[in-house]
């Protein structure tokens, strides 16, 4: 539309005596202006910075000087038509996504096969999956192994090897033959929806730098107008003071920062890292500490029984049917290793009751007459159960060796010792090494036990490290970090860990585990739970807010050198109007270079 009424105006213009036809062009591209400041007025109750720049043309048109009115119009028109085309690419960028998706799949019923809606499918049906097809919703493959093409999500189109029991996001096209996932979510949860939905809200939202950049515009628009009166006092020249009007008024201001955050944003979305705001963006260049959760973010968090120590008296596999059937009811990644270890072994499970979890401690529960209790060494002291010295020796050489042990006591005496193994991240020594390079502290916070928590630090080279730290302990943690004049980002877990990074000043969550609560809790969400986009996540925010402060130095630079050559009589309201578009032009090229935000960094091979 602006393209179209850009070209009338040129076109009218350049005719001779045109003036009738001249003055509706005008007024014609003027309306989609007029109508921005009468909806922003409307909506928000706030004049828009586009008003001065109405009036000046008004001006214009008042004293007769159609063709630099006409000439001001095309520009701004021109201008407009460039920002629109950038915000299209955002917006296709983001909703393109979902173009990914199938319009329909094959689901598994007791009848055979049937074909339905993605819309239809619901959590827990088993869906086929053709060699080429999309996956329709996130799922997990059923199928022993299979590759597949994740580019819609994460940007990277080399094939992704998947095993039975990972997850599959919507969208990811089966490279390999005919296979079978369960769906784990509906079409409205998939990760697609989820990235759409964050980058629409981020883009609702604004940062505090969007804030100060309107006072900063407001107090321009305040001075600009001290300014152009003082000169007409001085010169009764009122097309000069128009001109100076035109250099200095700051109309661009108001869209820089929407504009590069929701861009940076969307770009990021698209290789899976969510981000919710663009205060969020923001907080992530001001970070100077990075505390990391152990289990399940540093190391792989899918634990292992690596040894189980019956007391006297108890059956290895009495011993692990009676731990299995309580710790089935927790979602603690301790307490799945256990579950795994039963169900290899083929151990028989009972029913149990009243089963209870204390955060950061274990978990009871009833299994028939037989009361059950599992956790942490602490949380049996506290429940008044003896531990023999043997076994706490066997134990604590164990634990020097990396090993987690989990006791178990059944009717208030000791029954056994689980011990439990969480092999490191391949990649989180290097991720931890390039974080110290960029300049952040790193630090380690778990609720391991202290031999384990240091020997797993040790491992990945942090010698900052926190242990047997309850949830409430780590929030203390965080807290007293950010008095002393830290800036923190917290690494964790979405479940386990959503007290601490909502209580941090950027909250980094691995995975979509637990949707709602990680969505709610954390201020960004690595997506595919892969630590070594950490380091460009923090790069790519920095690049974001680095291109919004070039953006404003060139247009404050361009406005002030146009208002100077004004005031010195170098050029006229046609001059300044060129220059004043020349700087919106220079600012949204220098924004496009975002496209380009982390394109090669993202696509390396990890």
């Amino acid at each position: 539309m602006a393209a179209i009424l850009a070209a009338i105006l040129l076109s009218a213009w350049q005719i001779p005596g045109g003036s009738f036809l001249l003055a509706l062009s005008i007024l014609f591209g003027l309306y989609p202006l007029a109508a921005q400041i009468f909806s922003e007025l409307r909506k928000n109750k706030r004049i828009d910075l586009g008003l001065p720049v109405v009036i000046t043309i008004l001006i214009l048109i008042f004293l007769g000087d159609l063709k630099t009115a006409g000439l001001f119009v095309f520009l701004i028109l021109l201008g407009g038509f460039f920002k629109d085309y950038i915000l299209w690419r955002v917006k296709e960028s983001v909703e393109g996504i979902s173009k990914a998706l199938p319009n329909a799949a094959f689901v598994k019923t007791g009848g055979g096969t049937v074909e339905v809606k993605i819309e239809e499918i619901r959590k827990g049906q088993i869906v086929e999956l053709r060699s080429g097809a999309r996956v329709p919703v996130d799922g997990v493959l059923l199928a022993e192994h299979a590759p597949f093409d994740e580019s819609v999500v994460t940007g990277e189109s080399r094939p992704v090897p998947k095993k039975k029991g990972d997850r599959l996001v919507a969208g990811a096209i089966n490279l390999g033959d005919y296979a079978e996932m369960e769906a784990a979510e509906t079409s409205a949860n998939s990760t697609i929806a989820l990235v759409q939905k964050l980058v629409r809200e981020a883009q609702s939202r604004s940062a505090p730098l969007s804030k100060f950049t309107n006072v900063y515009a407001e107090l321009t628009v305040i001075v600009t107008v001290v300014l152009c009166a003082t000169l007409y006092l001085a010169t009764h020249n009122l097309i000069q003071a128009l001109a100076l009007w035109i250099a200095l008024v700051p109309v661009i201001f108001a869209i820089i920062v929407p504009v590069s955050t929701t861009l940076g944003i969307s770009i990021l979305a698209k290789h899976g890292i969510l981000i919710k705001s663009a205060e969020a963006v923001e907080n992530l260049t001001k970070i100077d500490l990075i505390i990391f959760d152990k289990t399940g973010t540093l190391t792989k968090g899918k634990a292992e029984v690596t040894g189980i120590l019956p007391v006297s008296g108890w059956d290895h596999k009495a011993l692990l049917g009676l731990a299995a059937s309580a710790e089935r009811y927790s979602e603690h990644h301790l307490a799945s290793a256990i579950v795994r270890k039963a169900e290899e072994e083929k151990v028989e499970l009972a029913a149990a009751q009243q089963p209870k979890s204390v955060k950061g401690k274990g978990i009871t529960a009833l299994c028939g007459e037989k009361r059950i209790l599992l956790g942490n060494r602490l949380f049996l002291i506290d429940s008044g159960i003896k531990i023999p010295d043997d076994i706490l020796n066997q134990v604590l050489e164990r634990e020097e060796a990396g090993s987690t042990a989990v006791f178990m006591a059944v009717d208030s005496s000791l029954a056994g010792v689980f011990l439990i193994a969480d092999a490191i991240r391949e990649n989180a020594p290097s991720v931890v090494q390039k974080l110290r390079q960029m300049g952040l502290g790193v630090m380690m916070l778990s609720g391991d036990n202290e031999k384990v928590a240091r020997k797993i630090a040790a491992d990945l080279g942090i010698t900052d490290v926190r242990a047997e730290c309850l949830p409430q302990d780590k929030i203390a943690q965080i807290s007293g970090l950010q008095k002393s004049g830290h800036k923190v980002a917290m690494v964790g877990d979405g479940i386990n860990d959503a007290p601490a990074l909502a209580e941090a000043n950027v909250g980094i969550a691995m995975g979509l585990r637990g949707v709602d609560i990680t969505l709610e809790s954390a201020q960004a969400v690595l997506v595919h739970d892969d630590l070594a986009v950490l380091p460009e996540v923090i790069r790519s925010s920095r690049r974001i807010f680095k291109t919004i402060k070039i953006d404003l130095f060139i247009a404050t630079a361009i406005h002030v050198g146009a208002g100077w050559l004004v005031v010195v009589k170098m050029i006229g309201i046609l001059g300044s109007t060129l220059m004043h578009q020349a700087s919106s032009a220079l600012v949204l090229l220098n924004t496009a270079r975002l496209f380009r935000l982390g394109a090669e960094k993202f696509k390396a091979p990890r």
